[in-house]
Protein backbone atom coordinates (compact mmCIF):
# COMPACT_ATOMS: atom_id res chain seq x y z
CA UNK A 1 0.00 0.00 0.00
CA UNK A 2 1.27 3.56 -0.53
CA UNK A 3 2.57 5.90 2.16
CA UNK A 4 2.21 9.12 2.75
CA UNK A 5 4.82 11.25 2.31
CA UNK A 6 6.06 14.34 4.41
CA UNK A 7 6.14 17.93 4.07
CA UNK A 8 8.41 20.04 5.87
CA UNK A 9 7.66 23.96 6.94
CA UNK A 10 10.02 25.61 9.41
CA UNK A 11 9.29 29.40 11.21
CA UNK A 12 11.50 31.27 12.92
CA UNK A 13 10.96 33.34 16.50
CA UNK A 14 12.70 35.38 19.05
CA UNK A 15 13.60 33.69 22.38
CA UNK A 16 16.05 34.90 24.94
CA UNK A 17 19.64 33.58 25.06
CA UNK A 18 20.27 31.03 28.26
CA UNK A 19 22.70 28.60 29.78
CA UNK A 20 21.55 25.53 28.84
CA UNK A 21 23.80 23.25 26.21
CA UNK A 22 22.39 22.83 23.01
CA UNK A 23 19.88 20.07 22.25
CA UNK A 24 17.33 18.76 20.10
CA UNK A 25 13.36 18.40 21.31
CA UNK A 26 11.23 15.73 19.42
CA UNK A 27 7.91 16.03 20.05
CA UNK A 28 5.47 13.33 19.04
CA UNK A 29 7.00 10.15 20.61
CA UNK A 30 8.72 7.43 18.95
CA UNK A 31 11.99 5.60 18.29
CA UNK A 32 14.50 7.41 16.58
CA UNK A 33 16.01 5.13 14.70
CA UNK A 34 12.97 2.38 14.32
CA UNK A 35 12.79 0.55 11.14
CA UNK A 36 11.40 3.34 8.55
CA UNK A 37 11.27 5.90 10.90
CA UNK A 38 13.91 8.72 11.76
CA UNK A 39 17.78 6.63 11.42
CA UNK A 40 20.11 8.40 13.55
CA UNK A 41 19.25 11.50 15.42
CA UNK A 42 20.65 15.53 14.05
CA UNK A 43 23.41 16.54 12.80
CA UNK A 44 25.61 19.63 13.23
CA UNK A 45 29.26 18.17 13.55
CA UNK A 46 32.33 19.73 11.40
CA UNK A 47 31.06 21.86 8.58
CA UNK A 48 27.65 20.47 9.24
CA UNK A 49 25.01 19.12 7.46
CA UNK A 50 21.54 20.13 6.75
CA UNK A 51 19.36 16.76 6.16
CA UNK A 52 21.14 13.70 5.31
CA UNK A 53 19.03 10.75 4.42
CA UNK A 54 18.64 8.06 2.16
CA UNK A 55 15.61 8.60 0.27
CA UNK A 56 14.17 11.63 1.76
CA UNK A 57 15.68 15.18 1.78
CA UNK A 58 19.28 14.95 1.90
CA UNK A 59 21.76 17.45 1.36
CA UNK A 60 25.15 18.67 2.67
CA UNK A 61 25.96 22.16 3.44
CA UNK A 62 25.24 24.69 6.27
CA UNK A 63 22.31 23.89 7.81
CA UNK A 64 20.85 24.08 10.94
CA UNK A 65 24.60 24.33 12.53
CA UNK A 66 28.32 24.27 12.14
CA UNK A 67 31.59 23.93 13.88
CA UNK A 68 32.09 26.68 16.61
CA UNK A 69 28.35 27.01 16.37
CA UNK A 70 26.24 29.82 14.59
CA UNK A 71 22.98 31.23 14.65
CA UNK A 72 21.78 27.40 15.79
CA UNK A 73 24.30 26.09 17.09
CA UNK A 74 24.22 22.15 17.55
CA UNK A 75 28.54 20.74 17.21
CA UNK A 76 28.68 17.70 18.94
CA UNK A 77 25.93 15.86 17.22
CA UNK A 78 27.01 13.29 14.87
CA UNK A 79 24.26 12.44 12.23
CA UNK A 80 21.62 14.30 10.86
CA UNK A 81 18.07 13.07 10.91
CA UNK A 82 17.48 11.17 7.79
CA UNK A 83 14.19 9.45 6.82
CA UNK A 84 14.44 5.72 5.83
CA UNK A 85 13.62 4.35 2.53
CA UNK A 86 10.14 4.16 3.36
CA UNK A 87 9.25 7.48 5.01
CA UNK A 88 7.49 7.33 8.01
CA UNK A 89 5.79 4.44 8.64
CA UNK A 90 2.85 4.55 11.24
CA UNK A 91 4.16 1.86 13.40
CA UNK A 92 4.59 1.35 17.18
CA UNK A 93 3.62 2.70 19.81
CA UNK A 94 3.37 6.54 21.04
CA UNK A 95 6.13 6.69 23.34
CA UNK A 96 7.51 9.96 25.23
CA UNK A 97 9.30 12.94 24.38
CA UNK A 98 13.11 12.30 23.56
CA UNK A 99 16.19 14.01 24.04
CA UNK A 100 18.49 13.83 21.64
CA UNK A 101 22.01 15.66 23.01
CA UNK A 102 25.29 14.20 21.95
CA UNK A 103 24.68 11.26 20.58
CA UNK A 104 22.53 9.46 18.45
CA UNK A 105 19.45 8.32 19.86
CA UNK A 106 18.60 4.79 21.76
CA UNK A 107 15.90 2.58 20.19
CA UNK A 108 12.59 2.99 22.01
CA UNK A 109 8.87 2.93 20.93
CA UNK A 110 7.84 4.14 17.46
CA UNK A 111 6.39 7.31 16.59
CA UNK A 112 2.77 7.69 16.58
CA UNK A 113 0.40 8.35 13.73
CA UNK A 114 0.26 12.36 13.41
CA UNK A 115 2.29 15.54 13.17
CA UNK A 116 5.66 15.53 14.86
CA UNK A 117 8.25 18.34 15.84
CA UNK A 118 11.47 19.22 16.65
CA UNK A 119 12.78 22.80 18.38
CA UNK A 120 15.96 24.00 18.29
CA UNK A 121 17.49 25.56 21.78
CA UNK A 122 20.63 26.58 22.71
CA UNK A 123 23.10 28.71 23.06
CA UNK A 124 24.77 29.13 20.04
CA UNK A 125 25.55 32.61 17.84
CA UNK A 126 21.64 32.95 17.26
CA UNK A 127 18.80 34.01 19.22
CA UNK A 128 15.83 31.99 17.33
CA UNK A 129 14.24 28.97 17.66
CA UNK A 130 13.63 26.60 14.71
CA UNK A 131 10.16 24.78 14.40
CA UNK A 132 9.88 22.37 11.76
CA UNK A 133 6.73 20.59 11.31
CA UNK A 134 5.79 17.53 8.87
CA UNK A 135 2.45 16.83 7.35
CA UNK A 136 1.58 13.91 5.24
CA UNK A 137 1.27 14.82 1.61
CA UNK A 138 0.77 12.77 -2.17
CA UNK A 139 1.33 9.28 -2.39
CA UNK A 140 4.66 7.11 -2.83
CA UNK A 141 7.51 6.50 -0.69
CA UNK A 142 9.35 10.23 0.60
CA UNK A 143 7.25 12.60 -1.61
CA UNK A 144 7.85 15.72 -0.50
CA UNK A 145 6.45 18.97 -0.50
CA UNK A 146 8.89 22.17 0.62
CA UNK A 147 7.08 25.11 2.18
CA UNK A 148 8.67 28.38 2.54
CA UNK A 149 9.02 29.75 6.35
CA UNK A 150 6.17 32.90 6.77
CA UNK A 151 7.73 36.14 6.71
CA UNK A 152 5.35 37.74 8.85
CA UNK A 153 8.28 38.34 11.00
CA UNK A 154 10.10 40.86 8.39
CA UNK A 155 7.03 43.25 9.26
CA UNK A 156 7.31 42.68 12.85
CA UNK A 157 11.06 43.39 12.57
CA UNK A 158 10.66 46.72 10.32
CA UNK A 159 7.92 47.98 12.01
CA UNK A 160 10.18 47.94 15.81
CA UNK A 161 12.74 49.28 13.76
CA UNK A 162 11.08 52.53 12.97
CA UNK A 163 9.59 52.57 16.54
CA UNK A 164 13.93 53.09 17.32
CA UNK A 165 14.34 55.11 14.90
CA UNK A 166 16.52 53.10 13.30
CA UNK A 167 15.35 53.04 9.88
CA UNK A 168 16.69 52.01 6.75
CA UNK A 169 20.20 51.86 7.94
CA UNK A 170 19.66 49.17 10.70
CA UNK A 171 17.37 47.44 8.10
CA UNK A 172 20.29 47.45 5.69
CA UNK A 173 22.49 45.95 8.43
CA UNK A 174 20.46 42.96 8.91
CA UNK A 175 20.20 42.58 4.93
CA UNK A 176 24.01 42.90 4.93
CA UNK A 177 25.59 38.92 5.09
CA UNK A 178 27.28 38.46 8.47
CA UNK A 179 30.77 36.79 7.53
CA UNK A 180 30.22 33.07 8.33
CA UNK A 181 26.99 33.27 10.26
CA UNK A 182 23.67 32.03 9.11
CA UNK A 183 20.58 31.52 10.70
CA UNK A 184 17.05 30.46 9.42
CA UNK A 185 15.95 34.21 9.56
CA UNK A 186 18.40 34.67 6.46
CA UNK A 187 16.83 32.07 4.64
CA UNK A 188 13.14 33.13 5.13
CA UNK A 189 14.67 36.32 3.49
CA UNK A 190 14.78 34.41 0.10
CA UNK A 191 10.72 35.06 -0.92
CA UNK A 192 11.32 38.58 -0.22
CA UNK A 193 14.06 38.50 -2.84
CA UNK A 194 12.91 36.84 -5.48
CA UNK A 195 9.53 38.97 -5.55
CA UNK A 196 12.08 41.86 -6.23
CA UNK A 197 12.82 42.91 -9.97
CA UNK A 198 14.93 40.81 -11.10
CA UNK A 199 16.80 43.44 -13.63
CA UNK A 200 17.07 46.99 -11.82
CA UNK A 201 17.86 49.44 -14.81
CA UNK A 202 21.09 51.68 -13.62
CA UNK A 203 21.03 54.98 -13.43
CA UNK A 204 23.56 55.99 -15.84
CA UNK A 205 24.42 59.77 -16.16
CA UNK A 206 23.33 61.96 -19.41
CA UNK A 207 26.51 61.98 -21.81
CA UNK A 208 28.98 65.02 -21.18
CA UNK A 209 29.00 67.06 -24.46
CA UNK A 210 31.57 69.68 -24.79
CA UNK A 211 29.93 73.23 -26.04
CA UNK A 212 32.35 75.50 -27.68
CA UNK A 213 31.60 78.44 -28.13
CA UNK A 214 32.35 80.55 -31.58
CA UNK A 215 33.40 84.21 -31.08
CA UNK A 216 31.36 86.39 -33.05
CA UNK A 217 32.24 87.55 -36.29
CA UNK A 218 31.52 91.59 -37.62
CA UNK A 219 32.78 93.71 -39.82
CA UNK A 220 34.36 97.61 -39.57
CA UNK A 221 34.28 99.74 -42.56
CA UNK A 222 36.31 103.11 -43.12
CA UNK A 223 35.46 105.68 -46.11
CA UNK A 224 36.00 109.29 -47.14
CA UNK A 225 37.34 112.02 -44.79
CA UNK A 226 37.16 109.70 -42.89
CA UNK A 227 33.37 108.21 -42.02
CA UNK A 228 33.50 105.10 -39.94
CA UNK A 229 31.81 102.19 -38.55
CA UNK A 230 32.41 99.94 -35.82
CA UNK A 231 31.57 96.49 -35.13
CA UNK A 232 29.00 97.46 -32.71
CA UNK A 233 27.51 99.90 -35.61
CA UNK A 234 28.62 103.17 -34.23
CA UNK A 235 29.97 105.96 -36.21
CA UNK A 236 32.69 107.86 -34.48
CA UNK A 237 35.34 110.44 -36.30
CA UNK A 238 38.93 110.78 -36.36
CA UNK A 239 39.69 113.80 -38.02
CA UNK A 240 43.20 114.71 -36.62
CA UNK A 241 46.56 113.38 -37.86
CA UNK A 242 48.60 110.51 -36.55
CA UNK A 243 49.10 106.81 -36.30
CA UNK A 244 45.88 105.08 -34.54
CA UNK A 245 45.12 101.24 -33.30
CA UNK A 246 42.15 100.34 -35.75
CA UNK A 247 42.62 97.02 -33.88
CA UNK A 248 44.59 96.27 -31.02
CA UNK A 249 43.93 92.98 -29.20
CA UNK A 250 46.09 89.97 -27.68
CA UNK A 251 46.81 88.70 -30.82
CA UNK A 252 45.79 90.78 -34.13
CA UNK A 253 46.83 94.73 -34.00
CA UNK A 254 45.71 96.63 -37.32
CA UNK A 255 46.68 100.17 -37.20
CA UNK A 256 46.20 103.13 -39.28
CA UNK A 257 48.06 106.35 -40.49
CA UNK A 258 44.92 109.44 -40.73
CA UNK A 259 46.64 111.78 -42.75
CA UNK A 260 44.78 115.42 -44.08
CA UNK A 261 44.61 116.12 -47.92
CA UNK A 262 44.13 119.24 -49.60
CA UNK A 263 40.55 117.68 -50.88
CA UNK A 264 39.27 117.42 -47.78
CA UNK A 265 40.89 121.14 -46.14
CA UNK A 266 43.16 118.77 -43.87
CA UNK A 267 40.75 116.62 -41.89
CA UNK A 268 42.11 113.33 -42.16
CA UNK A 269 41.60 110.68 -44.00
CA UNK A 270 43.23 107.12 -43.89
CA UNK A 271 46.45 107.43 -45.66
CA UNK A 272 48.46 103.69 -45.20
CA UNK A 273 47.52 101.00 -42.70
CA UNK A 274 50.00 98.08 -41.13
CA UNK A 275 48.97 94.78 -40.20
CA UNK A 276 50.89 92.67 -37.42
CA UNK A 277 50.79 90.87 -34.18
CA UNK A 278 51.24 87.33 -32.93
CA UNK A 279 48.61 86.29 -35.33
CA UNK A 280 51.33 86.81 -37.78
CA UNK A 281 54.49 85.48 -35.82
CA UNK A 282 56.08 89.00 -36.45
CA UNK A 283 55.59 89.74 -39.86
CA UNK A 284 54.25 93.36 -40.69
CA UNK A 285 52.42 93.77 -43.82
CA UNK A 286 51.80 97.66 -44.55
CA UNK A 287 49.51 98.61 -47.38
CA UNK A 288 49.50 102.80 -48.48
CA UNK A 289 47.53 104.92 -50.91
CA UNK A 290 48.60 104.43 -54.65
CA UNK A 291 50.83 107.77 -54.13
CA UNK A 292 52.28 106.09 -51.01
CA UNK A 293 54.61 103.50 -52.60
CA UNK A 294 54.47 99.82 -52.84
CA UNK A 295 52.67 97.45 -50.57
CA UNK A 296 55.17 95.76 -48.71
CA UNK A 297 55.91 92.46 -46.07
CA UNK A 298 58.34 93.30 -43.59
CA UNK A 299 59.79 95.93 -45.43
CA UNK A 300 60.11 94.10 -48.85
CA UNK A 301 57.73 95.54 -51.55
CA UNK A 302 54.92 92.55 -52.92
CA UNK A 303 52.89 92.68 -55.34
CA UNK A 304 54.54 94.74 -57.52
CA UNK A 305 52.23 93.68 -60.37
CA UNK A 306 48.85 93.93 -61.36
CA UNK A 307 47.08 91.50 -61.05
CA UNK A 308 49.16 88.90 -58.55
CA UNK A 309 49.29 86.88 -55.43
CA UNK A 310 51.44 86.68 -52.56
CA UNK A 311 51.90 84.03 -49.55
CA UNK A 312 52.31 85.55 -46.32
CA UNK A 313 55.21 83.09 -44.45
CA UNK A 314 53.96 81.13 -41.93
CA UNK A 315 49.73 81.79 -43.23
CA UNK A 316 47.81 83.61 -44.79
CA UNK A 317 47.55 85.27 -48.63
CA UNK A 318 47.40 88.75 -50.41
CA UNK A 319 45.47 89.09 -53.67
CA UNK A 320 45.84 92.62 -55.91
CA UNK A 321 43.12 92.84 -58.26
CA UNK A 322 39.92 93.86 -58.58
CA UNK A 323 37.95 91.72 -57.28
CA UNK A 324 35.77 93.10 -54.02
CA UNK A 325 33.00 95.20 -53.17
CA UNK A 326 33.13 98.89 -52.56
CA UNK A 327 33.05 100.47 -49.48
CA UNK A 328 31.58 104.24 -51.28
CA UNK A 329 29.47 103.65 -54.02
CA UNK A 330 31.10 107.29 -55.12
CA UNK A 331 34.44 105.44 -55.55
CA UNK A 332 33.06 103.58 -58.40
CA UNK A 333 34.16 105.67 -60.89
CA UNK A 334 37.62 104.82 -60.90
CA UNK A 335 39.66 102.58 -61.60
CA UNK A 336 39.64 99.85 -58.87
CA UNK A 337 43.46 98.57 -57.02
CA UNK A 338 41.66 96.41 -54.34
CA UNK A 339 44.01 94.35 -51.76
CA UNK A 340 42.39 91.58 -50.49
CA UNK A 341 44.23 89.97 -47.32
CA UNK A 342 43.41 86.42 -46.09
CA UNK A 343 45.07 85.93 -42.84
CA UNK A 344 45.06 83.56 -40.07
CA UNK A 345 42.47 83.70 -37.19
CA UNK A 346 40.08 84.58 -39.79
CA UNK A 347 40.55 88.25 -40.66
CA UNK A 348 39.96 89.06 -44.09
CA UNK A 349 41.34 92.64 -44.60
CA UNK A 350 40.11 94.53 -47.63
CA UNK A 351 41.80 97.70 -48.62
CA UNK A 352 40.90 100.34 -51.83
CA UNK A 353 43.76 101.85 -52.74
CA UNK A 354 42.77 105.39 -53.88
CA UNK A 355 45.07 108.16 -55.07
CA UNK A 356 45.77 110.00 -51.63
CA UNK A 357 43.67 107.75 -49.31
CA UNK A 358 42.42 104.36 -48.23
CA UNK A 359 38.97 103.03 -47.82
CA UNK A 360 39.13 99.60 -46.22
CA UNK A 361 36.31 96.82 -44.69
CA UNK A 362 37.28 94.65 -42.15
CA UNK A 363 35.66 91.47 -40.97
CA UNK A 364 37.17 89.30 -37.86
CA UNK A 365 35.83 87.45 -35.40
CA UNK A 366 36.36 89.20 -31.87
CA UNK A 367 39.36 88.80 -30.13
CA UNK A 368 40.61 88.80 -26.57
CA UNK A 369 40.82 92.27 -25.28
CA UNK A 370 39.99 93.98 -28.44
CA UNK A 371 39.85 97.86 -29.02
CA UNK A 372 40.23 100.45 -31.27
CA UNK A 373 39.14 102.72 -33.44
CA UNK A 374 36.65 100.10 -34.97
CA UNK A 375 35.37 99.59 -31.03
CA UNK A 376 35.77 97.02 -28.65
CA UNK A 377 33.19 94.66 -30.22
CA UNK A 378 31.40 94.14 -26.99
CA UNK A 379 27.69 94.93 -28.48
CA UNK A 380 27.39 97.57 -27.23
CA UNK A 381 27.77 100.97 -29.56
CA UNK A 382 27.50 103.17 -27.18
CA UNK A 383 30.80 103.14 -25.76
CA UNK A 384 32.56 102.99 -29.05
CA UNK A 385 32.41 106.73 -29.55
CA UNK A 386 35.91 108.86 -29.84
CA UNK A 387 35.84 110.19 -26.59
CA UNK A 388 35.10 106.34 -24.83
CA UNK A 389 38.09 104.97 -27.26
CA UNK A 390 40.43 107.86 -25.99
CA UNK A 391 39.87 107.30 -22.38
CA UNK A 392 40.84 103.35 -23.15
CA UNK A 393 43.49 103.21 -25.26
CA UNK A 394 44.73 106.83 -25.62
CA UNK A 395 44.53 108.81 -28.86
CA UNK A 396 47.29 107.73 -30.91
CA UNK A 397 49.66 104.38 -30.91
CA UNK A 398 51.85 105.12 -27.84
CA UNK A 399 55.62 105.22 -28.20
CA UNK A 400 57.23 101.79 -29.15
CA UNK A 401 54.37 100.17 -29.84
CA UNK A 402 54.33 101.73 -33.57
CA UNK A 403 54.17 99.21 -36.81
CA UNK A 404 55.15 101.89 -38.74
CA UNK A 405 58.74 103.01 -39.54
CA UNK A 406 58.15 106.53 -38.84
CA UNK A 407 55.79 109.28 -37.70
CA UNK A 408 53.47 111.60 -39.79
CA UNK A 409 54.16 115.08 -39.22
CA UNK A 410 51.45 116.22 -37.67
CA UNK A 411 49.66 119.21 -39.82
CA UNK A 412 47.04 121.54 -38.50
CA UNK A 413 45.18 123.48 -41.25
CA UNK A 414 43.81 127.03 -41.51
CA UNK A 415 39.90 125.54 -41.36
CA UNK A 416 40.59 123.32 -38.47
CA UNK A 417 41.80 126.10 -36.73
CA UNK A 418 38.24 127.91 -37.48
CA UNK A 419 36.70 124.74 -36.44
CA UNK A 420 38.32 124.37 -32.90
CA UNK A 421 36.87 127.68 -32.17
CA UNK A 422 33.78 126.73 -32.58
CA UNK A 423 34.10 123.99 -30.10
CA UNK A 424 31.97 124.99 -26.84
CA UNK A 425 34.11 126.17 -23.90
CA UNK A 426 33.35 123.54 -21.41
CA UNK A 427 33.68 120.66 -24.07
CA UNK A 428 37.09 122.23 -25.41
CA UNK A 429 38.35 122.51 -21.67
CA UNK A 430 37.80 118.83 -20.62
CA UNK A 431 39.79 118.37 -24.48
CA UNK A 432 42.15 120.07 -23.28
CA UNK A 433 42.62 117.87 -19.78
CA UNK A 434 42.20 114.69 -21.42
CA UNK A 435 44.61 115.40 -24.36
CA UNK A 436 47.56 116.72 -22.08
CA UNK A 437 47.33 113.80 -20.21
CA UNK A 438 47.86 111.57 -23.20
CA UNK A 439 50.46 113.70 -24.66
CA UNK A 440 52.47 113.22 -21.52
CA UNK A 441 52.13 109.64 -21.36
CA UNK A 442 53.62 109.68 -25.01
CA UNK A 443 56.51 112.55 -24.53
CA UNK A 444 54.83 114.27 -27.66
CA UNK A 445 53.59 117.80 -26.31
CA UNK A 446 53.78 120.29 -29.51
CA UNK A 447 50.71 122.44 -30.12
CA UNK A 448 50.39 121.29 -33.41
CA UNK A 449 49.58 117.36 -31.70
CA UNK A 450 47.64 118.82 -28.66
CA UNK A 451 45.43 121.23 -31.36
CA UNK A 452 44.94 117.88 -33.69
CA UNK A 453 43.80 115.70 -30.49
CA UNK A 454 40.94 118.76 -29.15
CA UNK A 455 39.55 118.87 -32.67
CA UNK A 456 39.05 114.82 -32.37
CA UNK A 457 37.41 115.19 -28.74
CA UNK A 458 35.23 118.62 -30.06
CA UNK A 459 33.77 117.43 -33.11
CA UNK A 460 34.79 113.16 -33.01
CA UNK A 461 30.64 112.69 -32.52
CA UNK A 462 30.16 114.39 -36.15
CA UNK A 463 30.96 112.88 -38.77
CA UNK A 464 29.59 115.53 -41.61
CA UNK A 465 32.52 118.05 -40.25
CA UNK A 466 33.73 118.82 -43.92
CA UNK A 467 30.28 119.55 -44.65
CA UNK A 468 29.93 121.67 -42.01
CA UNK A 469 33.30 123.34 -42.83
CA UNK A 470 31.69 124.19 -46.07
CA UNK A 471 28.29 125.46 -45.20
CA UNK A 472 30.19 127.73 -42.76
CA UNK A 473 32.28 129.60 -45.56
CA UNK A 474 35.48 127.88 -43.91
CA UNK A 475 36.86 126.15 -47.57
CA UNK A 476 37.15 127.27 -50.44
CA UNK A 477 36.14 125.23 -52.90
CA UNK A 478 38.24 125.85 -55.66
CA UNK A 479 40.87 125.53 -53.88
CA UNK A 480 39.55 121.82 -52.88
CA UNK A 481 39.32 121.20 -56.53
CA UNK A 482 42.83 122.65 -57.92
Amino acid sequence: QAVPGIAKSASASRVARHSQPPHIMMHGGGACDAPGGYAGAYSAGGAGGQYSGQGGFQGAGAGFGGAGGTNFQTSGIQTGYQTGGTGMLPAGAAGADLDCTATTCASAGCMAIGESSMNLVGQGQGEYIAETTYRYVGLGQGDLTVTAPRTVLWGRILGLLALLGLGGGALALLMMPQGTTTTSLMQSAGPLLQNAPADVPETTEPPTTTTTTTAPTGECTYWGDPHSKTFDGARPSFYGDGEYYIVTSDTVTIQGRFKGTKYTAGLAATNKVAVGGAFLNGHVITVPCLEGGDIEVDGVPVLTTFPSTYHVPGGGMITYSEEGKLVDGATDQWEKRIVNMHLPKGVHFQVFRWSNYLDFRLIMQRQENQDGTCGNFNGNPSDDSTEAIYERIGDRVPKGKLLFDDRTTVGFTETEKKLLDLCEAKVLSEARAQCSKMLEDREDDSDVDMSSCMLDMCFGANEHVLKMAKSLGFVDEDELHD
